[in-house]
């Protein structure tokens, strides 16, 4: 048949939704294949062009074991832009059943099925797939247990769509307004059921939607992207990196970074140097009610797209980096403005300059050495000596905050700083403009704009040598491959999809260290809390934030670019703002990095923030009173609905109750105990003679 008789019969044979047994198979006849662009013809390879997603729904079993087992699935299909069918079925059996049957109807040799959270499908279904197609060929895994490709022999591949979403299903249904939405509360999830359960419509409906809404959202993506099946990216990250190399094919990218490129031994101190945001609560404050009594109203500021700031407006290593030897500390400041600055440094006795500094930067877990170190929730307070790598904008903070009797920087490799390749930079800058002109316009194009230019920063600093993690298909647990790493380091070196050298990465995470501290000085009052690129404090003074915001305008109009005007208002990169009552607070409480707490001025009710505590189920808990907010306080699975994963892994079987069972999961609620940082002992801050311990 050609494409448009294929169309024809999908729009004639409809939309349904059935039980897998009463499927006609014949129906596939309206998914056409294509074959994969640019492979030769003798080892060319198809694949059935339809978006495809699967679900699996599970049970707890009545004997109160913990293992689960597979009660509901469902499959969807859509092509041409339209929904084909959904099917649905009990057991796992009968769901690899059908994929054999579908993927053995249709005339391509590939079928990508799509999961929303594969790693959970996948530990249900396994052994099941083992059964049936065999091992697979080809596996990856981003951390142990979290595959997102599993591929094979029959051409049969699974994805995860989680990692490409970065967000639950139902919100990207709802970011990107797609017509299936998921139907919340219509399964309860305590229900004992067996595979021979009966479905009301409500459960048939929520089964249904949970697939159906995945393929509208993939199928809006794959359009937005102009992408085929076959080269759908595998995450969030790998949407812009495939725009990025081709721009950089086009610039000459791949010769600048083999130029730049350093040699392992360097890659490995720009891995120690390497740091995530800054996250910290002012020790002087923890576990205490902070209110407009101590100084008036508790204000958050926020840094406009901090880290694409930083990649567009400050200038990076540019050139190899070269050995410069041994440097006093003196001399890296100085260089600081012409030279990135690579080294070790080696601090005796180092110790805050003012006990009522807010919030120390040295990082603990960082050093590669440290003797009897006195911490602030990870951050040293005083040490008789300490070890670090660091960059220049690093050692900028740290010298402004510490005394020491003796320092010296070590090994320091230097190279020259420029901008970053404009090619780059113009997408960067491209990037935000699109985002903040399609706010609240087309759904699809502004979440795809968001993700975009919150990956750049991502691509320039993932490790040039992954850990490679395999799945033992035996036991279901997860090692590490033994590759030689030089070896790994040299093969990225020589590929030629290599252009964005990890050291830039490196930097950008060091200039949002240092933009971070230079304007927490416009706090007057009390520097409350931190993280990466916000402020938390009281008394501020707006006349120096405004000159700061006026300094990134500047740096950016310096690099050549500009604000984005929409809607009568202008939108720079780098401005710390604040949302109105939004970002105000009559009552702030601290327990530590990530365990906060305040009762936001807009709407009167306490926001909460604990790692690993959902938001808005984990504020209920505090009943309304932010005093209970305190160490010991337990955030209850039941009222937060956090979960433990508990995995089994064993031989298929049929329990008492007829339900077949291999491996899997036990979803649990789970508690979370609130805790307090150590509050330091101040009197080890001025002793001379203590007690030599080396970590």
């Amino acid at each position: 048949m050609d494409y448009d008789t294929i169309v024809n019969a999908a729009y004639e044979q409809g939309y349904i939704f059935q039980k897998h047994s009463e499927f006609d198979f014949d129906r596939l006849k309206c998914i056409p294949y294509e074959y994969r662009a640019g492979r030769s013809k003798e080892n060319r390879e198809s694949y059935n062009n339809a978006i495809i997603m699967a679900d699996t729904e599970t049970s707890k079993k009545l004997d109160g074991s913990g293992h689960n087992h597979v009660c509901a699935w469902t499959l969807s299909a859509r092509a041409h832009r339209l929904n084909l069918f959904t099917v649905w079925g009990r057991s796992p059996e009968t769901f690899v059943e059908f994929l054999y049957k579908m993927h053995s109807r249709l005339l391509g040799d590939k079928t990508v099925i799509y999961f929303h959270n594969l790693p959970y499908d996948w530990v249900f279904l396994r052994q099941f797939l083992f059964e049936r197609f065999g091992t697979p060929d080809h596996q990856l895994n981003v951390k142990p247990h979290y595959p997102i490709f599993i591929e094979f022999a029959n051409g049969l591949i699974l994805k995860d769509s989680l990692i490409l979403a970065q967000r639950s299903l139902e919100k990207w249904a709802n970011d990107l307004n797609v017509s299936h939405k998921k139907a919340t509360g219509k399964w309860d999830y305590n229900k004992i059921r067996s595979q021979r359960e009966n479905f009301t419509p409500d459960e048939l409906e929520y089964i249904e939607h949970d697939t159906l809404a995945g393929v509208e959202c993939i199928d809006k993506l794959r359009i937005a992207l102009n992408k085929k099946i076959y080269s759908m990216p595998y995450t969030a990250t790998g949407i812009p990196r495939e725009q990025t190399r081709k721009r950089g094919s086009q610039n000459r990218a791949r010769d600048r970074f083999s130029r730049i490129v350093p040699e392992y031994d360097i890659q490995l101190m720009l891995e120690c140097a390497f740091h995530g945001g800054y996250t910290h609560g002012n020790r002087h404050y923890i576990n205490r009610t902070i209110t407009e009594d101590d100084g008036g109203i508790i204000q958050c500021f926020d840094f406009a797209s901090s880290y694409p700031y930083c990649m567009i407006a400050e200038k990076f290593p540019m050139e190899r980096f070269h050995e410069y030897g041994s440097a006093t500390i003196k001399d890296v400041l100085e260089m600081a403005e012409n030279y990135a600055c690579l080294f070790k440094l080696i601090l005796v006795k180092p110790k805050l300059k003012n006990d009522f500094c807010q919030m120390p930067a040295l990082q603990f877990s960082k050093c590669t050495n440290v003797i009897n170190p006195v911490l602030d929730n990870g951050r040293i307070l005083c040490a008789a000596y300490a070890e670090i790598y660091l960059t220049e904008q690093d050692l900028i903070v740290i010298d402004d905050q510490y005394d020491y009797e003796k320092g010296a920087c070590l090994d320091v490799w230097v190279s020259r700083k420029d901008y970053l390749p404009d090619w780059f930079r113009d997408y960067v800058f491209e990037c935000f403009r699109d985002k903040t002109m399609l706010k609240g316009g087309d759904p699809v194009l502004y979440a795809l704009a968001k993700s975009k230019l919150n990956s750049l920063y991502g691509m320039c600093v993932q490790k040039p040598v992954k850990d490679d993690i395999e799945e033992d298909y035996k036991t279901g647990l997860y090692r590490m491959a033994g590759n030689d790493p030089e070896e790994e380091y040299n093969k990225y070196v020589n590929k030629r999809g290599s252009i964005l050298p990890y050291q830039w990465g490196v930097w950008v995470t060091s200039f949002g260290f240092s933009h971070l501290f230079q304007f927490s000085k416009c706090i007057d009052g009390i520097w409350i809390y931190t993280d990466t690129d916000s402020c938390y404090g009281i008394g501020w003074n707006m006349e120096a934030v405004n000159e700061y915001n006026d300094n990134c305008k500047k740096k950016i109009i310096d690099a050549g670019y500009s604000c984005v005007e929409h809607n009568g208002r202008e939108y720079w990169l780098g401005v710390a703002e604040t949302d109105g009552d939004n970002d105000k607070y009559t009552e702030f409480r601290v327990q530590g990095a990530k365990r906060y707490c305040g009762r936001c001025l807009a709407d009167g009710e306490l926001h909460i923030t604990v790692a690993g505590v959902p938001k808005k189920t984990g504020a209920l808990c505090l009943k309304d009173n932010i005093e209970n907010f305190q160490p010991g306080m337990i955030f209850d699975g039941k009222t937060t609905g956090k979960k433990t994963h508990t995995y089994y892994f064993n031989d298929v079987y049929t329990d008492a109750d007829g339900n077949i069972t291999g491996d899997s999961i036990d979803l649990s609620e789970c508690d979370y105990l609130l805790d307090s940082v150590s509050v330091p002992d101040w009197e080890k801050l001025f002793m001379e003679e203590i007690e030599m311990q080396t970590y």
